[in-house]
């Protein structure tokens, strides 16, 4: 069966920027292909959508009815990553049923995970969302949907589907619990790079720290492994992906890297795994494996390392096989926070020591804080500050803390009344629901006021770029 997999156009302020390649539908396409269906990739960021809204939506309507009539297209997934993409989605779910209301309508990502119940109870238009890692799911919807039998009158195929939301023949929205996470993914094959042009994801990357003078376009993702099994009270990642740490082997990764280097022209990785570092032996594999293969290649590492489990070897051995730029998911600078009440069990001497193993191969760091907890005061905002002077790095990016539903932390600002959003109306993408919003608070914290939080918003704005290299590639004026 033809399966059409949809990646939305980019955020309305960012329409100007590069494309981001849609890894997540990569994996899903082959998946499907691996298991006889022929799956198709359209990428809306990668397309120049033209201005103005009647153009706009004739444009997108057009596409997809062209693409979904073109190859005979039953189903359609897309892909709806964030809360603020939900409109996006939205709208594309309603131009392509106009035209074809017989095509079935699924999605998935992080904001349906949150938020799925809502969407389908509300949203017509959308047939069935996949709750967190959707391999499984939807090769088992394709399925169905393939069968003899229509999907709409065979609800004892649907039931068995597992983190599947949908509705039965009455309209009633039913949702099947996840009985299990996929135990390994060794046996996954590479993601289906086929399917896209790489250089329509090409970019300007002279701001990036490039200390081997390689030719690069474009920072390839590179997905090393699964989930996290810590407990942070902020991250909601294990409501995608589970609690289980799951890694692919060296030779898995290496081959991808190979590939898209050798055959795709490409010199710059970036490994987006939630915790890379949790087995040595993992990361060790790969560097050995990289290394045996003579891989002239840069690496940064996106989501950061672990930092409470980084061994010296580990950091030499990145290094050593191209490791140029690496985040440092610190959190915050307050210790008794960091460790009682975010549960990171990370010691500022840990902190320290890691950083100082890091700079000693000139690697570019950029350190990863959060404001805004419950129990954030003046003080401990001020605690954050001066970690950053003392810690010195390159770039300090400090994110406004996000109440993810189902984390311990949005329990407890329900509970507590400390919400300063309505999070029954979050579902429709209404609200800038991101870490990366620095123009409003989602969290009143116990003592300290709204005024003392924007305060030190811009206090750390103005830390951002922070080394002298920073703001040379950056094209700042380099004083501190």
């Amino acid at each position: 069966m033809n399966i059409l997999l949809i990646q939305p156009e980019k955020l309305p302020g960012l329409r100007d920027t590069r494309g981001s390649i849609p890894l997540s539908l990569l994996y899903l396409a082959a998946a499907l292909r691996d298991n006889g269906h022929i799956p198709h990739i359209l990428d809306f960021s990668a397309i120049d959508v033209p201005e103005g809204e009647e153009h706009r939506r004739t444009f997108l309507g057009n596409i997809c009815k062209s693409k979904i009539e073109d190859i005979g297209v039953t189903l359609v997934g897309i892909n709806c990553f964030s809360t603020m993409h939900f409109p996006l989605v939205d709208e594309l779910a309603k131009l392509i049923k106009k035209s074809n209301p017989e095509v079935e309508i699924c999605i998935g990502g992080a904001h349906p995970t949150y938020f799925g119940d809502d969407i389908l109870l509300h949203n017509k238009d959308i047939d069935y969302v996949i709750v967190g890692e959707g391999e499984d799911a939807i090769i088992q919807l394709a399925n169905v949907i393939a069968s003899e039998n229509a999907p709409h009158t065979n609800e004892t195929d649907m039931s068995n589907i597992s983190a599947l939301i949908y509705r039965d023949k009455s309209g009633n929205v039913l949702k099947n619990q996840r009985r299990s996470y996929i135990k390994s993914i060794e046996g996954f094959k590479m993601p289906a790079w086929d399917l896209v042009d790489l250089t329509n994801y090409y970019g300007n990357y002279e701001t990036y720290y490039n200390p081997k003078n390689l030719d690069f376009h474009l920072t390839a993702p590179i997905i090393t492994s699964r989930s996290c099994p810590f407990s942070c009270t902020f991250c909601s990642a294990h409501l995608i992906m589970g609690n289980v740490y799951r890694g692919k082997t060296a030779v898995q990764v290496v081959d991808e890297i190979e590939y898209l280097h050798r055959e795709r022209g490409q010199n710059y990785f970036a490994f987006m795994d939630d915790v890379i570092n949790l087995k040595k032996k993992h990361v060790i594999g790969m560097c050995d494996e990289i290394k045996k293969r003579n891989l002239n290649i840069q690496i940064s590492i996106n989501q950061g390392l672990y930092l409470a489990t980084v061994e010296k070897e580990v950091v030499d051995a990145l290094a050593d096989v191209g490791l140029v730029t690496v985040s440092l998911p610190i959190e915050h600078g307050d210790e008794n926070i960091r460790t009682n009440v975010l549960k990171k069990k990370l010691k500022d001497e840990k902190i320290y020591e890691v950083v100082e193993w890091i700079k000693k191969w000139n690697i570019f760091t950029v350190g990863l804080f959060i404001m805004g907890f419950p129990e954030e005061t003046e003080e401990t905002l001020e605690k954050t500050r001066q970690f950053i002077l003392d810690l010195d790095l390159d770039i300090n990016g400090v994110s406004t803390l996000i109440p993810f539903p189902k984390t311990v932390v949005h329990d407890q600002a329900v509970r507590d009344g400390l919400l300063l959003i309505d999070t029954g109306e979050v579902w429709e993408g209404k609200e800038y629901f991101d870490p990366s919003n620095r123009d409003r608070f989602f969290i009143k914290p116990y003592n300290a006021s709204l005024e003392v939080l924007q305060k030190y918003r811009d206090i750390f704005d103005d830390m951002y770029f922070y080394s002298e290299r920073a703001k040379k590639l950056n094209n700042l004026e380099c004083v501190k």
